[in-house]
């Protein structure tokens, strides 16, 4: 059978413009460390332990009522309405704003889901983008044919409060970039913008009469007391912007593929319908479980908020301790970002690795924006009772890199 051919947009997502860096496209850097194998059990470190970190209590019996002829089988596209209506009330509180749960609300499959509408609902030719971000945004950004102005997230000066480049993201939008997208919480980083920096943003987008899709999927994992500030609550930002909330993460309810956006009446008709011609809506009975999300699960979200913490500080200690990498302490998420630059090897040859010598999975820097590079993405919400062996192991196989990449230097002086 012939070769068919490749539509552009699938040929978009492979990234082929990042071949001169990684030597590759993006997605043969990732198939590539897939393919990679490991003789014992494998720690994922993508994504939280949901075994040692369960959702909350009622989650199971909600969703089971609901299927049990509690719930519609078929909602509406943007969510079943008494499901909205108690999630447009914890919002609205959450938030800080007023939030009309039959035009400013939609319900999603998964905040993935929510993520690809908004963008799908909101893109033109170009968009800012926040650097490093989440690994999907860029992908869908030139899914969508969308041109990438990349905006350097400030985050390497320990010394100083995390910001953003607010002079790229002017400069970006003088080029034409009609939408910002970000995460804050960031993922990778783990980095929380403070207050003024979220001001500034707000300032630039109205004058610039911009839109904006900020993810603040990890807004209630926030560490050390940090004073968080909603964009959309911002003068002049309900109109502007869409914000991508759900209980996947903090609440570990991954499993249950529901997520929330907020906006515009405009921008949330628009997503509708996107999600009309796509997935059509969240699992009908899985909506029913974010009924109790936000209001009666706040001692849950703080005892987690303190375990989390726990790990955070001793991850960070034990790694900065090594002098192999070096890592910022994350204001929010389950995110560590270690800067691997000592090891003196790229963030695949470390990730690939990890895999094979270590049996720890990693996120290579490179998933997250040319920003990325020499870093790697570990979540240390694991079970604390292997979690001392992982970072043992992985400390050992980083000396082990590091002591190679000395030897081949040294090689390579001495034949020169």
């Amino acid at each position: 059978m012939n070769q068919r051919p490749i539509p552009n947009r699938i040929r978009n997502i492979a990234l082929p413009e990042w071949q001169p860096a990684l030597g590759q496209s993006l997605r043969d850097a990732e198939r590539e460390l897939e393919r990679v194998q490991y003789g014992g059990e494998l720690l994922d470190l993508t994504y939280a332990n949901t075994h040692r970190f369960p959702p909350p209590p009622w989650v199971l019996p909600d969703f089971v009522a609901a299927a049990s002829g509690g719930g519609m089988t078929y909602t509406p596209y943007r969510g079943d309405e008494r499901v909205r209506s108690a999630v447009a009330e914890s919002l609205s509180g959450f938030l800080g704003i007023d939030i009309d749960p039959n035009s400013e609300l939609i319900l999603t499959p998964g905040s993935q889901a929510a993520l690809f509408v908004a963008m799908s609902a909101t893109v033109g030719d170009a968009v800012a983008l926040v650097d490093p971000d989440y690994m999907s945004d860029e992908k869908l950004l030139r899914f969508l044919g969308a041109r990438i102005h990349h905006v350097s997230l400030l985050w390497g000066d320990f010394s100083r409060p995390p910001s953003i480049d607010l002079e790229m993201l002017e400069a970006a939008f003088r080029e034409g970039a009609s939408t910002l997208v970000f995460s804050n919480p960031n993922n990778p980083t783990g980095m929380v913008l403070p207050p003024d920096v979220v001001r500034k943003i707000a300032e630039l987008v109205r004058s610039f009469d911009a839109t904006v899709i900020v993810d603040e999927l990890y807004s209630r994992l926030v560490y050390d007391e940090t004073s968080f500030a909603h964009l959309i609550a911002e003068e002049g930002m309900a109109e502007r912007c869409i914000t991508l909330l759900g209980p996947s993460k903090t609440e570990s309810m991954s499993g249950y593929r529901v997520g929330v956006a907020v906006g515009p009446s405009e921008l949330i008709d628009r997503m509708e319908d996107v999600l009309g011609v796509t997935v059509l809506r969240a699992p009908a009975y899985a909506q029913h479980v974010l009924t109790h999300w936000l209001s009666d699960d706040h001692p849950f979200v703080a005892s987690r908020v303190r375990d989390y913490q726990k790990l955070r500080d001793h991850t960070v200690e034990t790694l900065n301790a090594s002098g192999l990498v070096r890592v910022r302490p994350a204001g929010g998420t389950a995110y560590l970002f270690p800067d691997a630059s000592a090891v003196g090897r790229d963030e695949q040859t470390v990730a690939k690795a990890l895999k094979s010598d270590a049996g720890l999975l990693v996120n290579p820097g490179y998933q997250f924006g040319p920003r990325g590079a020499r870093h790697f993405r570990i979540c240390f919400a694991q079970d604390e009772t292997i979690w001392d062996q992982a970072l043992e192991r992985m400390v050992s196989t980083l000396g082990s890199l590091r002591e190679g990449a000395s030897t081949d230097s040294a090689r390579s002086v001495a034949s020169s």
